[in-house]
C-alpha cells in the first residue's frame, strides 16, 4: 500500500497537545487512528505503531536500513559525536567502545556505591513535613552518575560538577532543540546564549578534569577512566571532544530517566498496600549487611521494577529515519521516512496487559514477555546502552530504602506526567511521608 497511514495532521497543536499530556495524546491518537498512524511533529510526519508484530519489522530489520532521527538538527545540540546521533559503522564503533563498563562484574562493581549514595540522601529526609521523593532520587542517580561515569570521588568536586551539569540540564530548551531559526545568540539575551555559556562552563571543567587523568596514571574503574584506554579498531582514541560529547550524554540522558521511573516505583509501591507488604517481606529475608549481587536476584523486586517501567515509560515514542524502503503493517514507506515505535501504546494492551491501567508486578512472574512485547529500554541495535546499569540501580536503591523507611503517601492527589526535554517524568512531586 502506498502513501502514509492517516493520523493528525497540525504538527504545533499535536506538540502542544503532547506536551500537556503526552501519555494521553499517544493512546488517543492511536485509538482514533489505529495502527500504524502518522505523527506529525518538528521532524516531519513519523509513522508510529505500537502493535508487537510492526514493532518486530522494526527491531529486526537490517541496522543499516535506519539513519538516527534528527542527527542534522540535534549534533549541533547534543555534539556531533553523540552515539544517539550516529548511524551506521560509526555507529557501531562508538556503541562497541562503551558498552563493556554497562555489562559483567565491571558494572556490578558500583553496587556498593550506589547503597552507599542512596543510604547518604535519605539520611537527610525530614520527619516534619512530606519528602520530596523526585527530587531525592535525582540526588541519588546524580551522584551515582557522577562517581560511576567520571569518578568523583571527592564531594567539593562532585558538588562543583553537579551545579555546572545540572546548570546545561536546566538551559537545554525544546525550543532551540527542534527550530534551528531559535539558534542566535541575541547579544548573549538568548536561550540559545545562556546554553552555550553553561555548555562552556562544563567543557572547561572536562578539559581540567582529563589532564588530571593523563596524569601518572593509577588504576581506576570509572566509565571516563575505562574510555580513555579504549581503542577503536585502528588503533586510534577518542578525542577528548568524543570523550566529553559522550560523557554528557550518559550523565544527561542516564540521570533523569532512572530518577523518573524510581520516583514512580516509590509512589506506586505505596499506593498499592498489597505490593508494599510482599515486597518488604522479600527484603526481610536479605542479611543486615546487603550484597548487591542477592538483591539484583529477587524476583518480586524485579518484576516491581519492571512493572513501573512498563506502566510509566520515561521514552513513550522512539523513533528512526529510514535509510532505504520498508514495509510496515501493510504500508510501503520510502526512503526518508520516520518510523515511531509507541512503547507506550504496546505497554497499555489490555490483550498482553490485563488491567493495563493498574500497577500489578505479579504479570512479570506469572509469564514472560518477547522484546516486542515489553521494551522499556527500546530495542535492536540502539537499545539503551545503560538499560543494565539502570535497573541494577533501581533495584538496589528500593532495597536500601524500602528495608530501613517505613513510608506512606502524603497525600491522595493524583501525579500526571510532564515532558522533560525529550523524555517524560512525574508532573511535581511524589511526596512520601515518615509513618
Amino acid at each position: 500500500m502506498n502513501g502514509l497511514p492517516p493520523g493528525p495532521s497540525n504538527p504545533l497543536v499535536t506538540t502542544l497537545k503532547y506536551l500537556r499530556a503526552p501519555y494521553a495524546t499517544l493512546l488517543e491518537t492511536a485509538q482514533r487512528y489505529g495502527d500504524p498512524y502518522s505523527w506529525p511533529s518538528f521532524l516531519g510526519s513519523m509513522v508510529v505503531t505500537g502493535d508487537p508484530a510492526g514493532i518486530r519489522t522494526l527491531f529486526t530489520a537490517d541496522p543499516d536500513t535506519y539513519l538516527a532521527l534528527g542527527a542534522e538538527l540535534l549534533g549541533p545540540v547534543l555534539g556531533e559525536s553523540n552515539l544517539i546521533l550516529l548511524s551506521g559503522e560509526r555507529h557501531r564503533a562508538m556503541r562497541k567502545l562503551q558498552l563493556p563498563p554497562f555489562h559483567g562484574a565491571r558494572m556490578r562493581a558500583y553496587g556498593q556505591l550506589i547503597i552507599d549514595a542512596a543510604q547518604e540522601h535519605a539520611a537527610r529526609w525530614p520527619r516534619d513535613r512530606p519528602i520530596q521523593i523526585h527530587r531525592t532520587m535525582q540526588e541519588i542517580s546524580l551522584q551515582v552518575i557522577l562517581e560511576a561515569v567520571l569518578g568523583l570521588r571527592k564531594p567539593e568536586t562532585r558538588e562543583t560538577f553537579k551545579t555546572a551539569v545540572l546548570s546545561v540540564i536546566a538551559a537545554l530548551k525544546p525550543s532551540f532543540m527542534f527550530i534551528e531559526a531559535l539558534r542566535r545568540p541575541l547579544f548573549g539575551l538568548s536561550a540559545w546564549a545562556r546554553f552555550q555559556r553553561k555548555r562552556a562552563h562544563v567543557t572547561a571543567l572536562f578539559e581540567e578534569e582529563l589532564r588530571a587523568r593523563r596524569a601518572p596514571p593509577e588504576p581506576r574503574e570509572d566509565i571516563l577512566s575505562l574510555l580513555l584506554s579504549a581503542r577503536y579498531e585502528d588503533g586510534s582514541a577518542l578525542t577528548d571532544d568524543e570523550l566529553l560529547t559522550q560523557m554528557m550524554n550518559l550523565i544527561v540522558a542516564g540521570h533523569e530517566t532512572t530518577a523518573s521511573s524510581l520516583a514512580w516505583a516509590f509512589h506506586h509501591i505505596h499506593r498499592e498496600p498489597a505490593v508494599k507488604a510482599r515486597l518488604v517481606e522479600e527484603l526481610r529475608g536479605l542479611p543486615e549487611t546487603l550484597d548487591p549481587e542477592a538483591v539484583s536476584r529477587l524476583p518480586y523486586l524485579e518484576a516491581v521494577c519492571s512493572e513501573a517501567l512498563r506502566l510509566e515509560p520515561v521514552a513513550p515514542l522512539i523513533g528512526r529515519k529510514l535509510r532505504t524502503g520498508l514495509t510496515l503493517q501493510g504500508f510501503d514507506l520510502p526512503p526518508g521516512t520516520s518510523v515511531g515505535i509507541s512503547i507506550l501504546q504496546v505497554h497499555r494492551r489490555a490483550d498482553l496487559y490485563p488491567d493495563p491501567e493498574r500497577f500489578r508486578p505479579e504479570r512479570f512472574l506469572e509469564r514472560s514477555y518477547t522484546p516486542f512485547e515489553y521494551l522499556p529500554f527500546g530495542g535492536g541495535a540502539r537499545r539503551c546502552l545503560g538499560a543494565a546499569f539502570a535497573l541494577y540501580e533501581m533495584k538496589l536503591v528500593l532495597a536500601t530504602l524500602l528495608r530501613k523507611y517505613d513510608l506512606r503517601p502524603a497525600n491522595n492527589a493524583p501525579v500526571g506526567v510532564a515532558v522533560r526535554n525529550t523524555t517524560v517524568g512525574p508532573r511535581g512531586e511524589v511526596e512520601l511521608l515518615h509513618a
